[in-house]
């Protein structure tokens, strides 16, 4: 039994004295609820195989109650995936070969689709779930009697936003919902509830968070009521563009096994490369098409032109110096990539919805807005508020702004956008990943944290008097948790003239 990842997740391979290997997964805390995360994970990835097929490999035995089991945990214990992993090989595939495996990542994710959804939330066995916790229906066009229907159906969503901190023990709405403007109006709804009940500041909060225009608890209360407002308008009216759909959550290069074999693959005939498995289906919920929809991690990149036009290099192209070309195409490439995987799994009305990026954005927004602040949410719905004619032609945007709320609103946004730039730039000069993950060996973590510690240094002693140093301290973006758990209790925050000034 060797440890070969931890995460939200403890996985273990095992290897059996007849020389036979599984894969042992322990969720931690972190995954998400208790006894739902497992069960709708373990009911998806048998859905999915019973109904499409779909490359996942077996559960061999799982069990989503602690209390019932022998080593007093949660676990599912699967096959192990068959092949190799993706981001072991990803690097050296031919450029023209990482192309084809978009579109190829693509078809198969389109597969999903196939799946006529009634209602939105997670999947479950039905055995799992209470009655009054069921959707009444699980797939349109199905007879009643049909072997899915007694064994699946849809219940409350698992996935961790719902469930995270106090809201675990909350009275709130997790579905499953009828309508995607249902579903919405409970994301907003929650974050009201919580918001007005427990929210303070945390630790793990955005480091921008206490920036100035972020927000008081009435600020994010008012302003997601306005969102829910919009609501009705956010949702398109076209049934293909709103409709009940799966998406894997979390699609990247670790998550997807390969294989080659002698014969032609389905990537290229001159690499044959199959897709053998795809893995980590934690988290996965049925939601509205227009926002479930997304590209993977793996191939998505800004600045990609919306519709089914491919991108184009820039008019200056021709003349830019070597190494700037070189970067150039090098993006431009990655942007085709991502419009490869767009072309191949996304149906046409999605390609025809006006301004859809901004709804993903806002309605993301409207989770966090506490964690994150209000400035960046916003300016999401100030989006909204420029594009309303592309969303309802020849009507008024029931959000309106003055000439006052716009300075104040540019103002703000302008130093977030300052000191969320100075945060991507560490990141860079420290090579540092999601939430500071470092990789390397302990020897390697403390060098990076003795730099960073020396950076935090120099940049509070760059503050023009003690005060000035304080506010420094407080919007240094990276915390020891383990150390600094407290630096929230007590906290005084900067004032408008403190933070602008530095």
């Amino acid at each position: 039994m060797v440890k070969i990842n931890e995460s939200l997740n403890r996985v273990f391979l095992l290897r059996f004295n007849n020389g036979c290997e599984a894969i042992a997964r322990f969720p931690t805390s972190l995954a998400g609820p208790s006894h739902f995360t497992t069960a709708s994970e373990v009911a998806t990835i048998d859905f999915l195989r019973r109904r499409l097929g779909f490359p996942i490999p077996a559960v061999l035995a799982w069990n989503s109650r602690a209390e019932s089991t022998d080593v007093g945990a949660e676990f599912i214990l699967m096959e192990k995936a068959s092949g190799c992993l993706l981001s072991d090989v990803l690097g050296d595939l031919p450029r023209a070969e990482r192309g084809m495996f978009a579109k190829t990542l693509g078809e198969c994710e389109r597969q999903l689709l196939e799946l006529k959804f009634t209602h939105y939330g997670s999947l479950y066995y039905k055995d799992d779930i209470p009655a009054p916790l069921r959707a009444p229906t699980l797939l349109e066009g199905i007879s009643p009697d049909d072997e899915l229907n007694s064994i699946f159906c849809i219940g409350p969503i698992a996935r961790r936003d719902f469930w995270e901190a106090e809201r675990g023990s909350m009275n709130i709405d997790r579905g499953p919902w009828h309508t995607a403007e249902d579903y919405m109006t409970a994301v907003a709804r929650r974050e009201q509830d919580w918001i007005h009940s427990f929210s303070t500041l945390h630790i793990l909060d955005d480091p921008n968070r206490i920036l100035p225009g972020q927000g008081s608890r009435d600020d994010h209360v008012a302003l997601l009521s306005v969102f829910t407002t919009l609501v009705p308008i956010l949702v398109p009216c076209l049934h293909e563009q709103a409709r009940p759909v799966m998406w894997h959550p979390d699609l990247h290069a670790s998550n997807i096994f390969v294989e080659y074999s002698e014969e032609q693959g389905t990537i290229s005939p001159t690499i044959p490369l199959t897709i053998s498995s795809i893995i980590d289906w934690q988290g996965t919920w049925i939601g509205p098409a227009f926002l479930q929809l997304q590209v993977p991690p793996l191939y998505r990149m800004d600045g990609v032109p919306p519709g089914r036009q491919l991108p184009v290099l820039p008019e200056n192209f021709e003349e830019l110096c070597a190494s700037e070309k070189a970067e150039v195409e090098e993006s431009h490439k990655r942007r085709i990539h991502h419009k490869l995987f767009e072309l191949a799994a996304f149906p046409l009305p999605i390609f025809n919805m006006k301004a859809r990026q901004e709804r993903i954005y806002l309605e993301d927004l409207a989770q966090v807005t506490w964690k994150y602040g209000l400035i960046p949410f916003r300016m999401a719905l100030f989006h909204i508020y420029q594009l309303w004619e592309d969303i309802i032609p020849e009507s008024t945007c029931p959000v309106e702004y003055s000439s006052e709320e716009l300075d104040d609103l540019e103002a703000h946004h302008t130093m977030w956008l300052r000191h969320r730039e100075m945060l991507e730039d560490l990141d860079r000069t420290f090579n540092l990943g999601e939430f500071g993950y470092i990789k390397g060996d302990l020897d390697q973590f403390e060098k990076v944290r003795l730099a960073v510690e020396q950076k935090k240094l120099e940049y509070i002693e760059c503050g023009k008097d003690d005060e000035a140093k304080r506010v420094r301290a407080l919007l240094w973006p990276y915390r020891d948790t383990l150390r600094d758990h407290d630096i929230t209790t007590p906290l005084v925050l900067p004032s408008e003239s403190q933070a602008t000034r530095l």
